[in-house]
């Protein structure tokens, strides 16, 4: 059996994967992704392994790679993270902002079926992406990157789409597997349907998806304090939460991208 670390540490990597960036860069032990500002997970920096260099000369580094890009530097810090690093970017004036929840299941045991829901495999249609821009309000801007963020995925994919009762697009999802973990992502529902099953049935198709393709585990991201979200991922069987993740940032926390 895993270590809780070691397994850890395999989520971490296929959420990567499951959410790609548009350019990153490897620095002692840190991956730095840049996205043109579209959601913090995908321009930020995530530690990965111990640092050889002092830290303060490695931040000072990051925030000229971050600034020639527009953008400020934001550090993802899991809860794996080297021992210190919380306390360290604390002293360098970068306060810790939102906690998010990875959280995981089996899909071992009897299989799974993805009932009338839609799949495509792959990328997103047109009509999934304005869905999913319409759930969340997403601006134009976002809605031009985000899509080229998905265009980016370099694993097996699947977008998943559950139609109410006149035909329309109610609620979306999609998944992405790396070394048989899905990774679930950008689970929407429209507001005026919600709380009839449709985020159930969305989730619950790419599970069924995952695990025909031969994953034996899923894993998504959920903010700590969206407390309607774990209760109906729970009941989806999602009842390991392996780690933690929070953000650190210099300045006013309301200039933040889109939390992802």
């Amino acid at each position: 059996m895993a270590r809780p670390v070691d397994l850890a540490r395999r989520v971490e990597e296929a959420c990567l994967n499951g959410w790609p960036a548009l350019r990153q860069v490897w620095f002692d032990g840190w991956l730095l992704r840049f996205s043109e500002g579209h959601t913090r997970r995908s321009n930020s920096v995530t530690p990965l392994a111990p640092s050889r260099h002092d830290l303060r000369d490695k931040v000072a580094c990051c925030e000229a790679l971050y600034a020639s890009a527009g953008l400020p530097l934001i550090v993802r810090v899991p809860t794996m993270a080297e021992t210190g690093l919380d306390a360290g970017l604390d002293a360098l004036g970068y306060a810790a902002e939102d906690e998010t929840c990875v959280i995981y299941r089996d899909l071992d045991g009897s299989l799974l079926e993805r009932g009338d829901t839609e799949l495509a495999d792959g990328i997103p249609s047109e009509a999934w992406l304005d869905a999913h821009a319409r759930f969340t309000g997403n601006a134009a801007s976002g809605h031009s990157v985000q899509r080229k963020i998905l265009a980016a995925l370099a694993v097996p994919a699947v977008f998943a789409a559950a139609r109410t009762a006149d035909g329309g697009i109610g609620s979306v999802a999609f998944g992405a597997v790396h070394d048989r973990i899905v990774c679930l992502n950008l689970v929407a529902t429209d507001p005026a349907v919600r709380r009839r099953g449709l985020s159930r049935r969305t989730v619950s198709a790419v599970l069924a998806w995952a695990q025909a393709a031969g994953a034996a585990a899923a894993c998504l991201p959920v903010v700590a304090s969206n407390a309607p979200a774990i209760a109906l991922y729970r009941q989806l069987g999602f009842n390991t939460e392996l780690y933690r993740y929070h953000y650190r940032r210099r300045g006013d926390p309301r200039l933040s991208a889109r939390l992802g």
